[in-house]
Parts: C-alpha cells; structure tokens; sequence
C-alpha cells in the first residue's frame, strides 16, 4: 500500500512539473549571463526568485528572451533547449566529468570547441636540427636583474605554425626549433617594456632540456616549471607570469575580423589544482573584459583545466599569484594576424596592470 500511495504521489509531481513547463512555455523571460556564460542552473534559479523580490534583478543583466518553461526545464534537467550539446552531456554517460569546465566564454566557445593540445612528431630533426646540436642551446648563468615585473615563458616552446612551417601538413607537425610560439613571447615582452612594464622573457629551450635529459613531451610542464622557478627566484619583484601556447584548433575558430584585419584569438587557461586559482581567475576575466572592450570577439575566454587534466591542474600556476597560461591563435594563423594579437594583449595586460597599482596605491 506504501508503495502504491509513493509511486502515485511522484506520478502526481511529474504531471505537476510537466504542466507547469507547458503552462510557463509562452511567458517570456530574459536570458542572462554571467561571465559571458549561458544561463546556468543557479542564474536561473536567481531568476525566478527574482519574480517574487525583484532587488535580485538588479544583478541580472539582461540577454535574450527565453520561456519560463525553458529555464524551468534547465533548472531540473540542465538541459539548454537553445543549445543541443547539453543533450549530449546529459546522455553520455562520465562526459560532464571529463569535459573541461568554462570560466568565461567568448563569442561562440562551448565545450565542443576548447583548446587542443597537439603532439608534436617524434622525429627531434624535422623541428629544426638533430637531438645533439639541440643539447647544445641549453642556456647556461644568465644574467638576470632584479626589478622585472613580468615574466613570460614557453612549456612548448616549439609550438609554431603552418606559415612558419610550410611543409607542416597537420597540427602535429607544425613544430619548429627556431620559428615558434617563442618569437610571440619575444614580441610580447618588447610592448610591454614599451608601456612601462620591464619584462623578463625567458630564452631557455625547454624542448632541448628534455632531450639532454631524456624526458617526454609530456613531461614539459616540469621542465618549464624547474626554469620559471629560479627566474621567479632571482626576480622577486615579478607580479605578472605568462606561459604562452599556440591551440591546435583550425582557422575557423581561431581566428576574427576587428576593423578590417584578422586577428588571432586567444584564450586563458587556469590549472584548479593550485592555491592560485581564485587570483588567476580574477585577472583573466579582467582581462577578457578589456579585450572584450577594445577588441570585440578576440578573447575565446578562459578554461579551467582540473587535477584530472595535464600537469595535474596546477600548469606552474602555484608559482605566482597572478599567472595565466595563454593560447594565443592557432596553426593556420599568420604571423601578422598573430603579432596584431600580440599587440592587443600588451595594451590590455598593461592597462590592467597600471588600474591595479593605482588602486592598491589607494
């Protein structure tokens, strides 16, 4: 009899529900946004609270329009009817878990979307020479000053390009000793010394590191981390720390028209498995609403990358409070339309920097 009286009081609630999204389905309501993200179920939730006492609204801003009954039905499913691929996380059983979560979304970036990190071919000659005269660029005491402010690196620092690597074919071969995501951090560095900010960028040739000690690919972060620890060291006054990457991803996705001239996009990715995460977070989004100002559409946003993921989560985060790894374009992306890009993060970067000094001035 219990269990007859339970199974028709849940049929009564599911009739319940089921009628109310019908009955909701021509009321229209705002979609938000929050970050730059879709209606989520705790925004949506904020929302229908916000019917009863509409103070919440004030920290709604307004979107598209939506039915009730849409948002009724992301709050109990999490399904977005606006967007099919929640069907698929929804239905694909440990998908959620293994999906990179987004921070902050850029124009068109969903989880269908998000960085890629590309191998690069076995041979060590075709980036550029063999693995013996690679040894050899292993930096050794360099000079280092004590007033930097920035500090800007390359875990992958052969990370190059189909324009820089004209006989590269697919994204596992655009790999260069030479010509690579170097030369970005390198051009980097110069626009934000010209804005005032003295920026240290690190020459040391990860890549070559790993082959003298017969490490893997894989095994990057920790190379990179063992360098950026002692230049961090010796440069105590350093407060920005970037580890530039290029994605793997295809022109369509990386790449945006601003005022007649493409550009390459870019987007931040923060490790969660560092003390850091929350710091770092703020400073991306302040930098993706700078960009999102003077240069609409350029910021893909930001990605978490959780413990689950490469490098544990932590990317070398944990060695400063504010550092981000940065994707800057992707392979088919020219230098122009990559230096352009780069020009673009300099003004913002120091246009966040100097509102920061001036308010912790304050």
């Amino acid at each position: 009899m219990f269990k007859i009286a339970a199974r028709s009081t849940l049929s009564i609630i599911a009739i319940f529900c089921l009628t109310s999204v019908i009955a909701f389905s021509s009321i229209k309501v705002s979609s938000l946004s929050f970050l730059g993200n879709d209606f989520s179920r705790s925004e949506s939730l904020l929302y229908i609270m916000s019917l009863e006492n509409h103070s919440f609204t004030t920290v709604l801003p307004n979107q598209q329009e939506r039915s009730l009954g849409e948002v009724a039905l992301e709050i109990f499913t999490n399904i977005n009817l606006a967007d099919m691929k929640t069907f698929l996380i929804t239905e694909i059983s440990g998908l959620r878990a293994v999906t990179p979560k987004i921070l902050i979304a850029g124009e068109g970036t969903d989880f269908t979307n998000l960085p890629i990190e590309s191998p690069p071919p076995d041979d060590f000659a075709y980036w550029g020479e063999d693995e013996s005269d690679a040894k050899e660029d292993v930096p050794k005491d360099k000079p280092l000053t004590k007033d930097f402010k920035a500090y800007i690196y390359h875990s992958h620092n052969y990370e190059s390009f189909f324009d820089m690597v004209p006989g590269a074919k697919t994204p596992n071969e655009a790999f260069h000793k030479e010509k690579n995501i170097s030369m970005l951090g390198k051009r980097l560095g110069e626009k934000l010394e010209e804005k005032g900010i003295k920026t240290l960028v690190e020459t040391t040739d990860i890549q070559a590191l790993l082959v003298e000690r017969n490490m893997k690919y894989y095994q990057s972060y920790t190379a990179s981390r063992e360098v950026a620890t002692e230049a961090i060291k010796q440069n105590k006054d350093v407060e920005l720390v970037f580890d530039l990457h290029r994605d793997a991803a295809r022109r369509g996705l990386t790449t945006i028209e601003i005022g007649g001239k493409n550009y390459a996009k870019s987007m931040f990715v923060i490790g969660t498995g560092n003390p850091n995460f929350e710091q770092n977070l703020e400073m991306a989004n302040s930098l993706h609403q700078i960009l999102q100002k003077k240069y609409p559409g350029l910021s893909r946003g930001a990605v978490e990358k959780p413990k689950t993921s490469g490098s544990n989560g932590v990317y070398n985060q944990d060695l400063a409070s504010h550092s981000l790894l940065i994707e800057i374009g992707g392979v088919d992306n020219t230098e122009e339309e990559l230096n352009r890009t780069v020009d673009a993060l300099a003004e913002v970067i120091s246009e966040y920097y100097w509102g920061e000094a001036v308010e912790t001035s304050k």
